[in-house]
C-alpha cells in the first residue's frame, strides 16, 4: 500500500459507513457497499479527492498540516437492512489487518462512520468499530471520529475515540467541513497544542425530519454556535438528532461536547444543551405533512412550477425500498401531467423498456415488489412509452456532496401520460438534480417533480422549486413510530411515551 509522503507525521484514513434501518426485510451486503463505494488505498485519494465528502476533508487536512497519509478503506453502503456479518467481517478485517501491519508507521487514525450501523450481531456496530480498533491501537495513538447528525450514539463509542464530529446540518452539507475540522484538530492534538476531553448525554426524544435551518433547531444552532465563538477551549457542542429506524437501545437524541480538557466549560454546556432540547421537545414532532389529496389538490390551484413532492416515507435514503407506488399511483388516478418522478426502482421494468427500445411502447407492473402492500403498495400495471435508455451515471453538482459520482444503474424514463418516471435497477437518493439531468429532462420546466428523499434534495432542489411538500404516506420511514414494533427501545421516549 501506498503512502502520501509530505512530512513528519502519518495519519490513517478510514471510511465504514452505513445508517441501518432494522425493520427492513432485506440485509445489506458486501455488494451494496460496492454498488455505493468501496475503495482500497489510494482508489480513496483519485476517487474521492476534491470531491465535498468527509474523505476529501480528511485529506485536505492532514495535506495542509504536511503529514503523511495512510488511505485504509472508503466503504459506504446506502442505507438499508441491517448489514450482514459476512459483509461487516470482511470490511473490519480489512480495516484492522491493515492498521495491525503498520502499527509504528501511523500517529493517528481519522474515521468517517455513521454511528447508527446495525449488524447480525450487534445493535451497535459503530462502537463496535471503535472499540475494536482502541484494542489495536491502544492509548496513544488518537482517534477522532466524525458522525452523521443520525447517529445513536452509545457509550462504546465515547469510550474508544478521543474525540467525536458529529455534522451539524441537515441536508447534511457540512460533511466536508466537520472531517476537515476533525483533521485540522487532529494536527492540534499530534502538536500538543490540544488535549481532548469529551462529555455527552442521551436525551430521550426520537426525531423524524428536522430541517436545521427552520425553528426549532435555527435558534438552538445560532446559540451553539455562540458558546462556541466565546469559549475557545470548546471544540464541539453538538445536538445528535438519533436515527428513530434502528431499533437498538442507544435510539434517540444526544448531545456531545469536546473541550480542550476543560471538564467544568464541558458539563455547563451539555447541561446548556439538554435543558433546550427537553424544554423544546414537543417541537421536535414534524408536522408539515400533507395526504397525497391535499398534495395534487395544491398543484391542481396553481399554474407555476416546479412543485416538489418529497416522499418522506420511500427515502432510500433512509432504507425505503425506493419502489412505493402510493404517489405515483395517484398521480395516474388525477390525470397529473407535466411532471417528472425521481425513482422508481424496478430492474424487471428496466429490463422490459431497454428491450422495447427507445421511442417505443411497452407494458410494465411498475414498483410495489420489495415489502409488503400495505407499507409499499401494489405495482402499478402501466402503458408507457419509453423515452431514455441511459447507464444511470451522474455527478452531484449542488451543494451536497458536490463531485461524487453516483451509480443507479441501468435506468430509463418511461412517459406515463405526461408524468415522466425515472426507474433504475439500483437503490439511491436522488438528492441531486442532475438525476433528471442524465436522464433528458430538464428538471425547471416541470410543474411537478417528485422525488424520494426525506431533506437532502433541498440543498439542490431548493433553489428551483415554488413549493416544497411534503407527503405523509404508508411506508418504511412513517413518522408514525406507533407502526413499529420497537424490542430494544429504552422506554420511556417521546413522543411514544408522553
Amino acid at each position: 500500500m501506498c503512502m502520501m509522503k509530505a512530512g513528519k507525521h502519518t495519519v490513517a484514513i478510514v471510511e465504514f459507513k452505513h445508517e441501518t434501518h432494522t425493520f427492513c426485510s432485506y440485509k445489506t451486503t458486501i455488494e451494496d457497499f460496492r454498488s455505493r463505494y468501496l475503495l482500497y488505498g489510494d482508489e480513496i485519494l483519485n476517487v474521492l479527492g476534491g470531491t465535498k465528502t468527509e474523505m476529501a476533508g480528511f485529506i485536505d487536512a492532514c495535506q495542509e498540516a504536511g503529514f503523511d497519509i495512510l488511505p485504509v478503506i472508503a466503504a459506504n453502503a446506502t442505507p438499508g437492512g441491517i448489514v450482514s456479518q459476512k459483509a461487516f467481517d470482511e470490511i473490519s478485517d480489512y480495516i484492522f489487518t491493515t492498521l495491525q501491519n503498520n502499527i509504528g508507521r501511523f500517529d493517528a487514525v481519522l474515521f468517517s462512520m455513521h454511528g447508527a450501523m446495525v449488524t447480525e450481531k450487534d445493535l451497535d456496530g459503530d462502537g463496535e468499530l471503535l472499540s475494536s480498533l482502541k484494542k489495536i491501537v491502544g492509548t496513544e495513538i488518537p482517534v477522532f471520529a466524525t458522525l452523521d447528525l443520525h447517529a445513536n450514539l452509545s457509550q462504546r463509542m465515547l469510550d474508544n475515540a478521543d474525540a467525536l464530529f458529529p455534522y451539524e446540518t441537515y441536508p447534511h452539507t457540512d460533511q466536508y467541513a466537520k472531517a476537515y475540522e476533525a483533521g485540522k484538530r487532529m494536527a492540534e492534538r499530534l502538536r500538543g497544542e490540544l488535549s481532548p476531553l469529551m462529555r455527552a448525554c442521551h436525551i430521550p426524544i426520537m426525531t423524524s425530519v428536522l430541517e436545521t435551518a427552520k425553528e426549532p433547531l435555527l435558534s438552538m444552532q445560532a446559540d451553539i454556535a455562540k458558546l462556541k465563538s466565546d469559549n475557545n477551549d470548546l471544540i464541539v457542542a453538538s445536538l445528535l438528532h438519533g436515527f428513530s429506524w434502528a431499533d437498538t437501545p442507544d435510539t434517540g437524541c444526544a448531545v456531545v461536547v469536546v473541550t480542550n480538557n476543560n471538564e467544568p466549560l464541558a458539563q455547563q454546556t451539555l447541561d446548556h444543551i439538554k435543558w433546550q432540547i427537553l424544554s423544546r421537545k414537543e417541537e421536535f414532532e414534524i408536522k408539515e405533512l400533507y395526504s397525497i389529496n391535499e398534495a395534487i389538490k395544491f398543484i391542481e390551484a396553481v399554474s407555476d412550477g416546479p412543485i416538489v413532492f418529497a416522499d418522506l416515507s420511500d427515502n432510500p435514503g433512509g432504507g425505503g425500498p425506493a419502489d412505493s407506488t402510493h404517489i405515483l399511483k395517484a398521480l395516474i388516478d388525477n390525470r397529473v401531467r407535466n411532471a417528472a418522478f425521481a425513482i422508481i426502482v424496478d430492474p424487471a421494468s428496466v429490463n422490459k423498456a431497454i428491450d422495447a427500445g427507445v421511442g417505443n411502447i411497452v407494458e410494465v407492473d411498475l414498483g410495489g415488489k420489495a415489502e409488503d402492500p400495505y407499507i409499499n403498495g401494489y405495482p402499478v400495471h402501466v402503458r408507457a412509452a419509453v423515452k431514455t435508455i441511459a447507464d444511470g451515471i451522474y455527478v452531484n453538482k449542488g451543494k451536497m456532496a458536490k463531485g461524487v459520482i453516483n451509480d443507479l444503474g441501468r435506468s430509463v424514463v418511461l412517459d406515463i401520460d405526461g408524468i415522466e418516471v425515472i426507474v433504475t435497477e439500483k437503490r439511491l437518493q436522488p438528492w441531486d438534480l442532475e438525476v433528471y439531468r442524465r436522464m433528458g429532462i430538464e428538471p425547471s420546466e416541470k410543474k411537478l417533480l417528485v422525488v424520494k428523499s426525506s431533506m437532502h434534495f433541498r440543498a439542490s432542489f431548493g433553489a428551483i422549486a415554488k413549493s416544497i411538500i411534503n407527503i405523509d404516506c404508508p411506508g418504511l420511514l412513517s413518522s408514525n413510530f406507533k407502526n413499529f414494533t420497537y424490542k430494544h427501545l429504552q422506554r420511556p421516549i417521546f413522543p411514544l411515551d408522553r
